[in-house]
């Protein structure tokens, strides 16, 4: 296998170096799923251990299910032969305790419809759901074409092959194959969602894990009461799980659901608890029927929740790109102008002031005139980045169109503007742009205005500025006019 692996690397490769990487990366790749075989053996061997109905070997969840799709997601066909090797290892040990003939067949057979439903499940996902599970849709082509027909046609191979073997009898074989295809289907529809959420998983929200926790105990909490004595505090584990989709985010939702599930499962297979009855085939029908309808009602709300988070981060995303001015990367006029009359109105009501400074760039038309409309374009950026170098966090710099720029000055007076739009001024005129070699000077004019209270409106402290700005211009420019606006001067 890995000649062929090298050799087919070396065909597409083609180069000596590159083809030792690619065969590196396919004995990386045979590690990983010689790894994950291990897990799928452990999972397996584990779910026989704590939840197995003897003397067929059938368990009421089957974890491994999971693993083998998880691998086929991963190595496509490769991965075939190894889910192969660990269903045999871990179900060999439990046809040989039943002294059939032919133990080894009868689980070789098994084996290989154990790999048959992890690529089924895979070539499904991919025809059905090629960007994985996204919206709360999904899950029912996920849970119809994913969990349920490979489990399906496993389950019958192998309900066939251990009643011809003599392992089941033929009349059992109707509930075994029942049960078989439910604990299959539940191993997929755990174990997938966990490994996607994880792969796609982002940075935790601040407080996520604290949540997780905190539920966790609540759920063990009700756990205990409803296998000791209690229960319908089963029941509660439902609610308690769909409150916390709506505040962590996908891949612990998964993770806290997996472990709640797989509890209620193992807790059960102790002959604990409520799932208990004179019939113990429906009642452990009646235990996956309850764990796989919790899973896919969590999951369908986890879902629809990370949907609609993806939308609300997308429109934030949208507004805040719609905010800002894509050459400065200022806030522009849209964005500006609210937060002035916001500013003014929280400002009248607390009775505090507030400065606001127009700016301009002297001559700005010449620059575009004589170097070109690139030149002007890194005049504008150049300038740009002055104003925020020389303006406080809670200052808000815009740039309102063309060379025409404003600064807000929460809770400050017109002199303590004028100093800071006085090292803005300084500095453009000492620091030159650049460009193709060629050092271009600018100056900036400069109005500003103070708001002080009174029957003053935001376009009135505007007007004030504006008038302010033309007064420098007109008494030579690269200087600064500032009064505080009134009634009277408004």
């Amino acid at each position: 296998m890995v000649n062929q692996l090298k050799s087919s690397a070396s065909g597409h490769i083609g180069q000596g170096g590159q083809t030792q990487s690619g065969f590196r990366q396919k004995l990386q790749e045979i590690a990983w799923l010689i790894f994950a075989a291990g897990l799928y053996y452990l999972a397996a061997r584990t779910g026989m251990q704590l939840f197995a109905l003897k003397p067929s070997n059938i368990t009421l969840l089957w974890l491994a299910s999971g693993i083998g799709m998880v691998m086929a997601m991963r190595h496509g066909l490769l991965a075939f032969p190894f889910i192969l090797a660990a269903s045999f290892f871990a179900n060999y040990p439990g046809m040989v305790e039943g002294h059939r003939s032919s133990p080894a067949l009868y689980t070789l057979i098994s084996a290989m419809a154990d790999g048959l439903a992890g690529v089924v499940a895979m070539l499904m996902m991919r025809l059905s759901l090629p960007q994985g599970l996204r919206k709360s849709t999904d899950l029912l082509h996920f849970g119809i074409k994913v969990c349920l027909m490979p489990t399906v046609l496993s389950s019958l191979v192998i309900s066939l092959n251990l009643a011809v073997g003599g392992y089941i009898h033929w009349d059992e074989a109707g509930n075994f194959f029942r049960m078989l295809v439910l604990a299959d289907s539940l191993g997929i529809l755990l174990i997938y969602p966990l490994y996607q959420a994880w792969h796609d998983s982002r940075e935790l929200r601040s407080g996520e894990v604290q949540r997780l926790v905190l539920t966790s105990l609540g759920i063990g909490v009700l756990l205990y009461l409803a296998f000791r004595g209690h229960p319908g505090f089963i029941y509660f584990v439902l609610p308690v799980l769909l409150l916390l989709a709506f505040y962590i985010d996908l891949n612990l939702m998964t993770l806290a659901l997996t472990a709640s599930m797989v509890a209620i499962i193992a807790i059960t297979g102790q002959q604990l608890g409520p799932f208990q009855s004179t019939n113990l085939v429906e009642a452990n029908f009646m235990l996956v029927c309850f764990v796989c309808t919790t899973t896919f009602t969590i999951l369908a709300v986890a879902l629809h929740n990370r949907q609609l988070l993806t939308i609300e981060i997308a429109r934030q995303e949208w507004q805040k790109a719609a905010e800002v001015d894509v050459l400065t990367k200022l806030i522009n006029r849209a964005a500006f102008l609210p937060m002035l009359a916001e500013e003014h109105q929280r400002a009248k009501r607390l009775g505090r002031g507030y400065a606001l400074a127009l700016l301009d760039i002297d001559h700005f038309k010449k620059v575009n005139d004589q170097f070109g409309h690139q030149a002007g374009d890194d005049v504008l950026a150049h300038f740009a980045s002055l104003m925020q170098a020389n303006t406080r966090g809670i200052d808000k710099a815009a740039r309102l169109g063309g060379d025409e720029f404003a600064v807000l000055f929460p809770e400050s007076d017109a002199m303590d503007a004028a100093a800071a739009m006085e090292r803005l001024r300084q500095r453009l005129e000492k620091n030159p742009v650049n460009v193709g070699g060629i050092d271009i000077f600018v100056t900036s004019s400069i109005g500003i205005t103070e708001y002080r209270g009174g029957d003053i409106t935001p376009d009135m402290v505007r007007t004030r500025a504006d008038q302010l700005l033309y007064a420098a211009k007109h008494a030579g420019r690269n200087r600064i006019m500032f009064d505080a606006v009134t009634d009277e001067a408004a």
